[in-house]
């Protein structure tokens, strides 16, 4: 009597009919309980054989044998749609697009998601740099890829990621700096002769972000006790096709029921269009105290504004109460460091439009930065800054939870002075 074949020795049968060799081998189980099968075919014995063999060394490595037929592109598509829109906020989820787009479908989009090899993913980081793109570029792409890769692996598509056979790109030191307190002077003096100066002073003397600034509510401040209350900031969201697929129109902003990309469960109020105000970046919102001369100067711009229409009722906004968007306001504040003597004509126009080679000019995430690194040099502790600028890393916020508020006003009033006493030895 012939010896009985385990479940995971597979058997190899010859078909007359279609003149081929088919090989089957036991994979696990179905959801329902039924045994799963995986079966080869090969126009000879040998080569069925081997190929018989290779599945069951990878069942036996890897709990399944490898797909061998779905692309990156496809995952990809099926990774950010299913994976990443359901908890990205529209920002780093745009940029999720953007980069696997550009850099990392162009050179591994047609290749199948199992046979990838190290080499592959090094295509893509010198394709980004061919194209003269930073190192930070080749990083985001790298965290992707590790992520998309890692949710292939625990959806059984590969066996193991490739990411853990590939060395991360080290990132350049960041350009993000803090602009010098001289610099900052000429700022805050070019800033109080225009009309929405406080947005500026804001930046510099709160450390606020760029986004939460534009989408500040007049319900943020407390002006009778000083306070400053960050609870949402503005980006900008994209659309999608909320038609079926039944339009005519290829863009999905153009789709007659066209609707918003946003993570599921997002708290969010659409302004204009794209524009949504979200929560901040940590997801919690925020209070600190304002010097006493932003507080009168916002008392003034409030009521010079009080007419101006605000139909979502924000403290800065355009003439005709539309928001203020992010490009808009950074080249409105690349022309105020032009007016302050700060930067160059050149470095103050538009990236795209600068001749090459022209320095940087300072973003307005710099004007945080010199919040914190003035507040430093003042020597207040780095766990009041933090409660000042507010941190999305949960392992720094939790160091802030028990900051009094009192040591923040306490350091807001240095600041204060500090910049006072520069503003009058300035005139």
């Amino acid at each position: 009597m012939p010896k009985r074949r385990s479940p995971g020795d597979g058997g190899l049968f010859y078909i007359p009919s279609r003149d081929l060799w088919r090989g089957v081998v036991d994979a696990g189980f179905n959801p329902n309980g039924t045994r799963k099968q995986v079966s080869i075919t090969s126009r000879t014995q040998r080569g069925a054989r081997d190929k018989l063999n290779l599945l069951k060394k990878e069942i036996e490595e890897f709990g399944s044998p490898l797909d061998r037929h779905r692309t990156v592109e496809l995952w990809a598509a099926h990774w950010l749609e299913t994976v990443c829109r359901p908890k990205l906020k529209p920002k780093p989820y745009s940029v999720y697009q953007s980069v696997m787009k550009t850099w990392i479908l162009p050179e591994l989009g047609k290749k199948a998601i199992a046979l990838v090899k190290p080499s592959d993913v090094r295509l893509v980081y010198r394709a980004i740099n061919a194209a003269g793109r930073s190192s930070s570029t080749a990083l985001k792409a790298h965290n992707i890829m590790s992520a998309m890769f890692e949710s292939a692996r625990r959806d059984g598509i590969v066996g193991r990621s490739v990411m853990t056979d590939v060395d991360a790109p080290r990132a350049a030191a960041s350009e993000r700096d803090a602009i010098p307190t001289e610099d900052a002077i000429r700022i805050l003096v070019a800033a109080s002769s225009r009309f929405d100066g406080t947005r500026w002073w804001t930046a510099l003397l709160g450390g606020v972000r760029q986004g939460e600034r534009i989408g500040a509510t007049l319900d943020s401040l407390d002006l009778e006790n000083g306070l400053f209350t960050v609870q949402w900031s503005l980006t900008e969201a994209t659309f999608e096709h909320g038609c079926g697929g039944t339009c005519t129109v290829s863009r999905g902003g153009s789709c007659p029921q066209r609707r918003l990309i946003l993570a599921d469960g997002l708290e969010h109020r659409q302004l204009d269009g794209r524009l949504c105000l979200v929560r901040p970046k940590s997801g919690k919102s925020r209070t600190f105290p304002l010097i006493p001369q932003l507080v009168e100067a916002l008392r003034r711009y409030l009521v010079a504004t009080a007419d101006r229409p605000n139909p979502h009722n924000l403290i800065w906004r355009n003439v005709d109460g539309s928001p203020i968007t992010s490009t808009q306001d950074s080249a409105e504040w690349r022309d105020l460091l032009l007016a302050a003597g700060v930067i160059t004509e050149e470095q103050a126009k538009p990236v795209r439009l600068q001749a090459p080679g022209t320095s940087p000019a300072p973003t307005t995430h710099w004007a945080r930065h010199t919040t914190a690194t003035v507040l430093m040099e003042l020597g207040v502790d780095a766990r009041i800054i933090g409660e000042i600028v507010g941190h999305a890393s949960e392992e720094i916020t939790r160091h802030y939870q028990h900051v009094s508020s009192a040591a923040a006003r306490e350091a807001m009033d240095r600041l204060g002075r500090h910049f006072s006493k520069a503003l009058e030895s300035s005139d």
